[in-house]
């Protein structure tokens, strides 16, 4: 599977005043990771979102975290995020943070994610589709593609 991988500064404005940072910033960073992953592939989001009115992304329907230990004010982390499984309509992605030569990383978390459109009859209503044969083909070739900024 390809493996996106970006590098994270832990700024002030992430941190507690102890310098500790705030955990609900991992998740912003998986979000983060999980768009990165899709363009990594070659999937347009924002294009994607414009040209099909109905189209709605890939919303998040479930999520969670393991922290093994804490990151601090001006450590750099490197987040890896991979698609773990597919299923019809969603998809698992799988997240690791990562800190120097450390061999464990420093917290895992995963999503899963559903292939969502509106319902053409009632556009208020998500509706999950069958995840694109060829984005998945994309998803799962080999290799690591750096998408820090």
């Amino acid at each position: 599977m390809i493996v996106a991988k970006q590098r994270i500064r832990v700024e002030w404005a992430h941190c507690d005043p102890a310098g500790i940072i705030f955990n609900p910033h991992y998740y912003i960073w998986m979000d983060a990771g999980t768009h990165a992953l899709i363009r990594a592939a070659g999937f347009e989001f924002a294009r994607e979102i414009r040209e099909d009115k109905l189209f709605r992304g890939f919303p998040l329907v479930a999520s969670n975290m393991a922290f093994k230990r804490p990151l601090y004010f001006g450590d750099i982390t490197v987040l890896t995020s991979q698609v773990e499984k597919f299923g019809n309509s969603s998809f698992v992605v799988q997240h690791e943070f990562w800190q120097g030569d450390d061999p464990q990383p420093v917290a895992t978390g995963s999503e899963v994610r559903v292939w969502g459109y509106s319902d053409a009859e009632l556009p208020e209503k998500l509706v999950a589709q069958t995840f694109p044969e060829e984005l998945k083909k994309l998803l799962s070739v080999d290799g690591v593609v750096d998408t820090s900024p």
